[in-house]
């Protein structure tokens, strides 16, 4: 089979089937942590400009209220998710899942009246997609500037939408999301950035109801996708499909920037513990985050959230307190100790770094403190929903996290939107 065959086949018979526990427990924390930085996005400038845009008659409910079409809550509401870049990432996958098959499960499944369960298993199913297919274009189709968020999210969504509607097949919407899915890193640091991943949901969304009209695309399009995208096409991302589930290896972001950042942040916050005040400071890093992490100037808060050194002096500002929205912001209109800081940092790619690990060392006075955290370090599942709850604290008003846990746990669709609307 090729890989559209592949996923039409994962589709078929996973649409019905009993789904793992505890795939579908991760898959409630990513909802969880979808309402919480959704909800933590409002008043943002992105979230408000996409919510604008989308505001209209429909049948689809949008974040802090009005409605729309599915496939225009699809594109707004995923655009919220991402606009603080404080939503979850896959690191196999190579960028953001749940901001895109979510948006896309909830915005059909409220259309097509779908139940609390349908949109959980949409959601999942979806999210599965689209770590394999991104897993299948692989690293060189990212390296060389696409954004898997946004390609390998349509495909995700579309599943995700497909399921969403109560289709039996999805072949064609996946055949039509194939020609669909764009992205480029190139927006990273600017306000396109949290509309790729809006877009690959919308997208998803399109791609199923123009299969409902009776709209397909080639069966080999994947292959081209590949081709003309430096996509690798390794098949060995099919492996045990519908029987193990790559999703559930997905981590959480506790810190509202570029999560190849997190495991230096980490590190660094350790190290500042030992070592307050450093003359130098080195991170080692996987060559992949080079493009993507090292912004050595900076010129907003946005732009900061991709830079180890911009970070590296809000740390060291606060004394190694971690990072959030309001710590981002002060940085500007930067400061020349700021400045200063930024200088001492020096960032060095390193092959034997995993790609979710950081090494970071201080020097100061002839004395040398390394720390090195790896976000792979395993985590139960009662601690990761200790540390989301701490985070909707930490962006929400008191006890509104813990809401929102109440509402996921009830199953109740009802409530679910009226989260999303208020």
């Amino acid at each position: 089979m090729n890989a559209l065959e592949t996923l039409a086949a994962f589709y078929e018979t996973q649409r019905e089937a009993e789904l793992p526990r505890s795939a579908t427990d991760v898959m409630r924390l990513c909802l969880l942590d979808w309402l919480i930085v959704s909800r933590a996005a409002k008043g943002d400038a992105v979230a408000e400009s996409a919510l604008a845009y989308a505001d209209g008659q429909g049948e689809a409910s949008l974040f802090f209220g009005g409605g729309a079409t599915a496939r225009m809550a699809a594109l707004a509401n995923g655009t919220v998710s991402h606009a603080l870049d404080y939503d979850d990432t896959h690191f196999a996958h190579i960028g953001h899942v749940s901001t895109v098959v979510i948006p896309a499960a909830v915005a059909v499944g409220e259309a097509r009246g779908a139940s609390f369960e349908t949109i959980l298993r949409a959601a999942l199913m979806g999210a599965e997609a689209a770590t394999r297919f991104g897993v299948w274009l692989g690293r060189d189709h990212y390296q060389i500037g696409y954004h898997q968020t946004a390609t390998a999210g349509a495909i995700g969504a579309a599943v995700a939408a497909s399921v969403a509607a109560g289709h039996s097949d999805a072949r064609a919407a996946l055949s039509n999301a194939a020609g669909f899915a764009a992205g480029l890193k190139a927006q990273f640091g600017t306000g396109m950035k949290p509309v790729n991943a809006g877009m690959a949901a919308a997208n998803g969304v399109e791609a199923v109801l123009m299969a409902e009209a009776g709209l397909s695309g080639s069966e080999a399009v994947f292959e081209a996708l590949a081709e003309t995208h430096h996509g690798i096409k390794d098949n060995a991302a099919w492996d045990g499909i519908g029987e193990t589930w790559l999703f559930e290896a997905v981590t959480h972001k506790f810190y509202p920037c570029c999560h190849g950042t997190h495991a230096m942040i980490e590190a660094l916050s350790e190290a500042l513990q030992r070592m307050p005040a450093p003359e130098r400071i080195t991170v080692r890093t996987h060559p992949r985050w080079m493009s993507v992490c090292n912004k050595p100037s900076v010129k907003d808060a946005l732009e900061a959230k991709f830079s180890y050194c911009a970070l590296a002096a809000l740390l060291i500002q606060n004394g190694g307190r971690g990072v959030d929205e309001a710590g981002l912001q002060s940085l500007f209109p930067m400061t020349d100790a700021a400045r200063a800081v930024m200088a001492q940092v020096e960032v060095i790619a390193v092959e034997s770094v995993s790609e979710e690990a950081s090494r970071v060392t201080l020097e100061a006075g002839g004395q040398v403190v390394q720390v090195e955290h790896d976000l792979r370090a395993p985590m139960s599942f009662e601690t990761r929903l200790e540390k989301l709850l701490a985070k909707g604290e930490g962006v929400l008003s008191k006890g509104e996290a813990a809401r929102y846990w109440d509402v996921v746990q009830s199953a109740d669709v009802t409530a679910l939107l009226s989260v999303i609307t208020e």
